[in-house]
């Protein structure tokens, strides 16, 4: 799994900004806006890899064809109750012009004394949904969650790879080394929505050869609570290995007819 380099995600984000405008979305009530609510001083900054194929296995050609799962363990190694700010940061083809999606609002965190948190690929997925009113369904995400941190933590990524279908075949597990930057961040809700709010786009757009001939499936549900929209409903997905029969509480499911 080391071998995975920092590959740009197709010319990304720059063909996003057009991609908005004219790849299929599904149009509802818009999400009402918010500011941020609090600041948060922080020294400690660590950039974790992220590599995620999200609703179909890979294969656009970036990275080998396959399913790629990323988990990023934080754990507060003080007995102080902290409060964490961390944001996603998507890899672009090198030289390309930034989108509106390329780096994410912030958003926190609160750790425990001793306590430690796991962030997975629908949870980084989750930091797209909503800015500017839009939600991105991706078909592969790579980049990096960047957190921030008022003291040292410990970070560390859990990668994971197989082939099309099956079980896991390739692990690695990576601790991530702190960077000292000082900078105070805002953080808090930017932007709420209501079931069925804001606009959805998938991306890449369909029809791109990361579906291959097949239709891109549609997250829902999970923790996040993302909806489906009109004439469509959530359900489980078996294609994952989460069971909301036993135990999985917050399983993503997939937008049915």
């Amino acid at each position: 799994m080391k071998q995975i380099r920092i590959i740009g995600v197709l010319s990304v984000l720059a063909g996003l900004w057009i991609g908005v405008g004219t790849v299929e979305t599904i149009s509802t009530a818009q999400a009402e806006t918010t500011k941020p609510v609090k600041t948060i001083k922080t020294e400690y900054q660590y950039a974790a890899k992220v590599v995620c194929s999200l609703l179909l296995p890979h294969q656009d050609g970036t990275l080998a064809r396959g399913t790629y799962r990323t988990t990023i363990n934080i754990h507060n190694p003080t007995n102080k109750q902290i409060t964490v700010a961390a944001k996603v940061a998507l890899a672009t083809q090198f030289g390309s012009e930034p989108g509106p999606f390329g780096v994410t609002p912030f958003k926190e965190a609160v750790l425990q004394p001793d306590g430690a948190v796991g962030m997975s690929c629908f949870d980084v997925a989750g930091y797209f949904c909503p800015i500017d009113g839009v939600c991105v369904d991706f078909a592969f995400l790579e980049g990096f969650l960047v957190i921030k941190s008022p003291v040292p933590l410990d970070v560390v990524g859990v990668y994971t790879a197989r082939h099309t279908d099956g079980d896991v075949e390739s692990i690695d597990v990576e601790t991530v080394q702190p960077k000292q930057v000082r900078e105070a961040v805002k953080v808090g809700s930017t932007e709420t929505t209501k079931p069925g709010g804001g606009k959805r786009v998938d991306y890449p757009p369909k029809g791109s050869p990361a579906y291959g001939d097949k239709e891109p499936k549609q997250m829902c549900g999970g923790i996040a609570g993302f909806p489906c929209p009109a004439g469509k409903t959530c359900v489980d997905d078996p294609s994952d290995n989460c069971d909301p029969t036993r135990g999985g509480a917050d399983c993503s499911g997939i937008c049915v007819k």
